[in-house]
């Protein structure tokens, strides 16, 4: 599970950001000052920072600069400050992106998305599983040097699932993770694209990996090696 700081100092912004990001299947930490922020990163790792720039007690800005020293975490600034110059110091900072407020929360959930599968393509090459090769940079599957010839987001559904095989993840998590959008009630599109991935790793010979279906944990894959 991906570990999100969150550095907000209005309580309404971070309750909901933490609901939604919670929802979303990230684990949450909350800061609300520069002190409190600069205590968490002191203490932990996380996979992902959203900082606000006005803090009560210091810059988002210059907490940037001090993560950046040490860290290469994606860092997305949240802040009302919305001017050019601003936007272009914050960036030039440390940060990675910038959203200014007020903002669709489906926005938040996709830009933190891109930026974490970013990260993971910069740090991670590829996950292996037997015989099969993820190959994150390129995108593609390869069992025994076959490509099986996934499309984008069957290639990101199985590596959502690989990388947490066993465990049954949520419909609603694997949208997010996927999709980078917020999950609906409408499911079809996942439903889809969890059916072609199952015939195109059953008719690849991939026997060793089970993908599975519970009407209310959600999907799991599981491997026999």
């Amino acid at each position: 599970m991906k570990q999100i700081l969150l550095v907000e100092d209005t309580p309404e912004i971070a309750a909901a950001n933490t609901a939604a990001l919670t929802a979303a299947g990230y684990d949450v930490q909350c800061a609300d000052t520069f002190f409190a922020a600069r205590k968490l990163l002191a203490s932990q790792s996380f996979d992902l920072i959203v900082l606000d720039i006005m803090l009560p007690d210091g810059s988002g800005v210059d907490l940037c600069r001090e993560i950046r020293e040490t860290a290469k975490e994606p860092i997305l600034f949240l802040t009302s400050l919305g001017k050019s110059e601003e936007i272009v110091w914050g960036l030039r900072s440390g940060g990675d992106d910038y959203i200014t407020k007020p903002y669709r929360m489906e926005e938040l959930l996709a830009r933190i998305e891109a930026q974490l599968r970013r990260y993971d393509a910069l740090t991670e090459q590829e996950l292996t599983v037997g015989p099969l090769i993820l190959d994150l940079a390129a995108g593609r599957a390869l069992l025994q040097g076959e490509d099986l010839l996934l499309k984008p987001r069957e290639f990101w559904l199985l590596c959502s699932l690989i990388r947490e095989k066993g465990r049954y993840l949520a419909a609603s998590e694997l949208y997010s993770k996927v999709w980078g959008l917020h999950a609906t009630e409408d499911m079809r599109t996942l439903l889809v694209h969890v059916s072609n991935l199952r015939s195109k790793l059953k008719k690849a010979g991939v026997d060793f990996l089970e993908l599975e279906r519970d009407a209310d944990k959600g999907f799991r894959i599981r491997t026999s090696l």
